[in-house]
């Protein structure tokens, strides 16, 4: 569970919990952030955990990363699921394309941030 032990996913997560309680515990509107501040932190998030689980359930090992492919792919999922599945579930979903450009924008921080092993190889000379 090394993979959720770094400091900046629990800066996200604490950023999402605070943006949370803020918005629908204190009634406080910041329009741009509550309209795009949860779809920008679900990748790092839900990625990270993903990332930690794979390593973890799959025994793939602390090197493992998502390759540029799984990672597309997986944030296509993601916005499909949250653009298109959700607003046809559900009237208070709406499909909006600046919502595809912060998935985009928040998996793009996955990829730079957060996708890396945990342990770098160590290379001796002899």
């Amino acid at each position: 569970m090394e993979t959720i032990n770094k400091p900046i996913f629990w800066v996200l997560a604490l950023l999402f919990v605070a943006h949370q309680v803020s918005q629908k515990g204190l009634g406080i509107s910041i329009p741009f952030l509550d309209q795009y501040l949860d779809t920008f932190l679900l990748p790092p998030l839900l990625l990270t955990g993903l990332l930690a689980e794979w390593r973890d359930l799959y025994q793939l090992g602390e090197r493992y990363v998502f390759s540029v492919l799984v990672l597309v792919l997986l944030s296509l999922v993601l916005l499909i699921i949250s653009e298109v599945v959700f607003p046809s579930l559900s009237s208070q979903f709406t499909a909006d394309p600046y919502d595809g450009l912060s998935i985009a924008l928040g998996s793009l921080f996955f990829y730079l941030f957060l996708n890396r092993p945990l342990r770098q190889e160590s290379v001796s000379s002899i």
